[in-house]
């Protein structure tokens, strides 16, 4: 009897508590530190798209949280606190990646060939990239996508201790004040349209990094084959329905391109993760 009553208990505890898989699954999203957009939508609203055809995939509410602070997104990565990542600075995906607790899946169109310039004033006497040894360096923030691709050139160039050279700035479009009002010698910017902005003004682009893929979509380890596998196809397929390009457009993206394992090793070794 006693026994039987058990079974009833643990039975009833089960019907209550429901399947594992009945919690949200997380999707932590960082859109970047070093960029404004001051007409963007609340976060919530233009994430939603998205979160709902993952949930319709997956079969259970997909919740996206905001993760703006890069060391608690790296803590939480590290963690596996996240079922999924959206990340924009490479090298926190790169390294997730590295460990094994994560899987790459996409990366974003149109943010596969960023690279950071280096500006100075056209009557600079520096003319190579080597002429930056011993130099004020302006740079966005210091744990920026960005200033981690020029410092690894820097390092690549046997330029010692280079973080000794930068001053670091919040946004990549204060870059080209420090360097007119003499503040440093040159200034690192990854946004191309500063760059732009700075050569219609008569600024020189001294050099610059080589590309990488910036925006990466990754998956836990922890998440069962199969569903992995249902995340890939919704995110290589946004494109090719009416609902999915208005979940695209709504977060700023052309799509989704497959992982490549290849370049992305290359340039987990290039920035010396």
């Amino acid at each position: 009897m006693q026994w039987g009553r058990r079974l009833l208990l643990a039975s009833a505890a089960a019907m209550l508590i429901g399947p594992v898989y009945a919690r949200d699954t997380v999707l932590a999203v960082n859109e970047g530190t070093t960029y404004q957009d001051p007409d963007s939508a609340p976060f919530h609203v233009r994430y939603q798209g998205l979160a709902d055809l993952l949930s319709r995939e997956l079969k259970r509410p997909v919740k996206v949280v905001q993760v703006d602070k890069y060391d608690r997104l790296e803590k939480g990565l590290a963690e596996e606190q996240y079922d999924m990542a959206f990340v924009h600075p490479a090298h926190i995906a790169l390294r997730a990646v590295k460990s094994g607790a994560y899987q790459g899946v996409g990366t974003a169109k149109g943010y596969t060939d960023y690279r950071a310039r280096v500006l100075v004033a056209k009557d600079s006497p520096l003319k190579t990239m080597a002429d930056l040894r011993g130099k004020k360096l302006g740079v966005p923030s210091m744990e920026s996508i960005t200033t981690v691709m020029f410092v690894a050139s820097l390092r690549q160039m046997h330029l010692p201790q280079p973080e000794k050279q930068l001053t670091a700035t919040r946004y990549q479009d204060a870059v080209p004040f420090m360097v007119t009002q003499g503040f440093v010698d040159a200034g690192v910017t990854g946004s191309a349209a500063v760059a732009n902005e700075w050569k219609r003004g008569g600024g020189r682009i001294l050099g610059e990094t080589r590309p990488i893929a910036i925006k990466q979509f990754l998956v836990s380890k922890q998440l069962a084959d199969a569903d992995r596998s249902r995340v890939g196809a919704v995110l290589l397929g946004l494109s090719g329905s009416d609902e999915g390009r208005s979940a695209l457009a709504k977060i700023g993206i052309a799509g989704f391109a497959p992982w490549d394992a290849g370049a992305m090793n290359e340039a987990t070794a290039e920035l010396g993760l």
